[in-house]
């Protein structure tokens, strides 16, 4: 199977937060999925490793995650789906000043994302299920990721524990 790996999964890895998500890459991996990623994720990575390049290129190789370009059918769903969101976005009023602005929850990478998973892959694994499931309403979450609302509490609280038994 064919699987895009969003960023926050990533980050997860690198600050051992949100364990259920690491594990479900780590299955992905046991299981040999083809785990592919926009450039997207590798600019978002890019300050962990104080712009490192090489050292982004290690751990996304460590890994298994290779990084493919944009094609123009995955760019036109990703604008699709922001366009979408442009006209949901919610108005807020400035407490100083009273004039109405647009609160933007997203960034247009999250699109971008979306667009190549709902494109190019059979899945995505991702920690962000509101925007691929409103956005993105065909897109499948690898793991049943976009789904697992009640486990993401669950184990945020317990994001210290062991990710596999017997690891130090």
């Amino acid at each position: 199977m064919r699987i895009c790996v969003d960023t926050t999964i990533l980050l997860d890895i690198l600050k051992d937060e949100f364990r259920i998500f690491q594990d479900k890459l780590y299955t992905a991996l046991a299981k040999k999925e083809n785990l592919v990623a926009p450039p997207m994720v590798f600019a978002e990575l890019m300050p962990q490793f104080k712009g490192n390049t090489t050292l982004l290129g290690e751990f996304l190789e460590e890994h298994k995650i290779a990084i493919e370009p944009l094609d123009i059918n995955s760019t036109i769903a990703a604008a699709q789906a922001w366009m979408r969101y442009l006209k949901r976005k919610t108005k807020v009023k400035c407490p100083e000043c009273g004039r109405r602005l647009n609160l933007k929850e997203h960034f247009l990478s999250d699109f971008y994302i979306g667009g190549f998973a709902s494109v190019k892959c059979s899945a995505i694994l991702t920690r962000d299920r509101g925007i691929y499931a409103r956005y993105f309403p065909a897109l499948v979450g690898y793991e049943d990721c976009l789904k697992a609302r009640a486990l993401h509490n669950h184990f945020s609280r317990h994001s210290g524990e062991n990710r596999n038994p017997g690891s130090a």
